[in-house]
C-alpha cells in the first residue's frame, strides 16, 4: 500500500515527477501512473492503487481541472476522506472542491523548507499516522498519535502541552492539537465532527422552557475553538483600542447661589486608561464589535474566522458529557469562577474541561452567533447558527463571575441586546479548519 496517490493530467507529467522524486525524497512512499503499460487494465489497475493509498495529491492545473479521470480521482479522495489537493498552476479549481484547503505550489521551485511544501507533508503525515476513526470519538481529544516532524511548534501552553503554528494545520490535523495562527492571537484548540443533545435534559431541576426539549445535532465536520475566552491582551495587539471600560457617568455640576462668584476651574482632564490586564478576557464588547474582531483575525490569517454557534458552543462545553455540568452534576468553587463580588478571574486559573478549553463555566458570559430564539425548532441540525429570531437579540452562555451556578450549567441559555456592553460579557472565537 502506497502512503501517495498521485492524480495528474498527462500534460503535466514534468511537474509530477519533479514532486513524485521530492516526496520520495522525504520518505514517503509513492504510487503514480507512469509505469503502466498499454497491455495492462489501465483502469483497474488505477482503481485498486487508489484504494490502497493512504492519500490521494490531486495536481491541479489549466489543463487538470478540464480532466474527467482527475476530476474523478480528485471526487474519490474526497468521499473517502484522504484528498490532499495541490495547485502546481494558476487554474480556477472546480466548484466542488473550492471550499476545501489547498496546497499552492504555484510557485514552488523545489526548496524543501518552502513552507507550502512543508505544508503537504504535513497534511500527509497527518493522514497516514492518524488512527481510522480517531476524527469522529466523542472526547474530541484523540489518542496519543504521533508527532508531526513538519508541524513546528511556536511555544507551550500553562499546561505544558506545544502549540503549533497555524500555517500548518490541515482537515486531518488530529483533534486536540493546539495552535496559533500567528502573534497576539488567540490560542485554538481543535474539536472533532460528532453528534450530541443540545438543550437540557428533563430531569434537570433548573430547566427552563427555552432549553428544552432537547434536539439532536450532527455536527460534520472538525473546527477550531479558542482554549480560553478572547483576552484583554489580545484584544489590544488586534485591534490596537484600549480595552474597553464602562462609559463615565456625566453628572451636572452643582450649582449654588453663589457659583457665579467663584472663578471657573479649568475642565477636568479625562484619566489615562488603565493598564492592559493582559490574562483577563475581555468585556464590554457588544456582539457587532466581537464580529468585527473575528473578521480581523479573518483578515490577518487568511483563515475563516467566527464567533461561535450555540451549538458549537455547547458541544465544545460539554465536552462528551451530558450531564449538567461537564465535571458532572454539580460545580463548586473550585471548578469555575461564580457568585463572585468582582471579576472576571485570570484565564486559565480553574480546570479546562474534557475537551481543553477553559472558562467554558463561568468567569465571562460568550456571545453566540445565534439570534434569540425561544426554542430549538429553527436550529440547523448540522450545526450552523440560527438566523431566524429576535433581530436585536443574540444568544449568551456560560455564565460569569457574579451569577449563580444555574446559569453555568452546559445547557444554561440566556439573551442580550446584540449592542450592548456588559461587565459579565465577552466573547470566544472559532475557526474552520477544512
Amino acid at each position: 500500500m502506497a502512503d501517495v496517490f498521485v492524480s495528474y493530467k498527462r500534460e503535466d507529467a514534468e511537474t509530477a515527477g519533479r514532486m513524485v522524486a521530492a516526496l520520495r525524497d522525504s520518505g514517503l512512499s509513492v504510487w503514480w501512473d507512469d509505469g503502466i503499460t498499454p497491455r495492462q487494465a489501465w483502469d483497474t489497475e488505477i482503481e485498486l492503487a487508489i484504494a490502497a493509498a493512504s492519500t490521494v495529491v490531486v495536481l491541479w492545473s489549466p489543463r487538470s481541472v478540464t480532466s474527467e479521470w482527475v476530476r474523478t480521482e480528485a471526487h474519490y479522495g474526497k468521499d473517502r476522506g484522504k484528498l490532499v489537493p495541490v495547485v502546481i498552476e494558476p487554474c480556477t479549481i472546480p466548484i466542488a472542491f473550492t471550499l476545501t484547503q489547498t496546497v499552492n505550489l504555484a510557485r514552488w521551485n523545489g526548496n524543501r523548507e518552502d513552507r507550502q511544501w512543508r505544508k503537504l507533508l504535513t497534511w500527509i503525515t497527518d493522514l497516514i499516522s492518524t488512527k481510522p476513526g480517531n476524527a469522529n470519538l466523542p472526547q474530541g481529544l484523540a489518542p496519543s498519535s504521533p508527532t508531526n516532524i513538519y508541524r513546528d511548534a511556536i511555544g507551550t501552553l500553562q499546561s505544558g502541552e506545544p502549540v503549533y503554528d497555524g500555517a500548518f494545520i490541515n482537515p486531518s490535523t488530529p483533534p486536540g492539537t493546539l495552535f496559533r495562527d500567528g502573534d497576539g492571537m488567540p490560542v485554538m484548540r481543535i474539536v472533532s465532527s460528532g453528534s450530541f443533545l443540545l438543550g437540557a435534559s428533563s430531569d434537570d431541576p433548573d430547566r427552563a422552557p427555552y432549553e428544552s426539549p432537547q434536539k439532536r445535532i450532527d455536527l460534520p465536520a472538525s473546527f477550531a475553538i479558542g482554549v480560553f475566552p478572547v483576552l484583554a491582551g489580545e484584544w489590544f495587539h488586534i485591534t490596537g483600542m484600549p480595552v474597553p471600560v464602562p462609559a463615565p457617568q456625566a453628572s451636572a455640576p452643582a450649582r449654588h447661589w453663589y457659583s457665579r462668584f467663584i472663578a471657573s476651574s479649568p475642565a477636568p482632564q479625562p484619566a489615562p486608561p488603565p493598564p492592559v490586564a493582559v490574562g483577563i478576557p475581555v468585556t464590554y464588547v457588544s456582539f457587532p464589535e466581537a464580529q468585527a474582531f473575528a473578521d480581523r483575525l479573518s483578515d490577518g490569517s487568511g483563515q475563516k474566522y467566527r464567533i461561535p454557534s450555540e451549538a458549537e458552543w455547547e458541544y465544545a462545553c460539554r465536552a462528551g458529557s451530558s450531564t449538567r455540568y461537564s465535571c458532572g452534576d454539580t460545580i463548586d468553587a473550585s471548578r469555575a469562577c461564580f457568585d463572585q463580588s468582582a471579576g472576571p478571574a485570570p484565564a486559565g486559573a480553574f480546570p479546562p474541561n474534557g475537551f481543553g478549553l477553559y472558562d467554558m463555566h463561568g468567569n465571562v458570559r460568550e456571545w453566540a452567533a445565534d439570534l434569540w430564539h425561544d426554542n430549538f425548532d429553527d436550529t440547523p441540525q448540522d450545526g450552523r447558527p440560527a438566523l431566524d429570531g429576535h433581530s436585536s437579540m443574540r444568544l449568551v452562555r456560560g455564565g460569569a463571575w457574579r451569577d449563580p451556578p444555574a446559569m453555568l450549567r452546559s445547557a444554561a441559555r440566556m439573551r442580550a441586546t446584540e449592542s450592548i456592553r456588559s461587565e459579565l460579557i465577552g466573547f470566544r472565537v472559532a475557526r474552520s479548519v477544512t
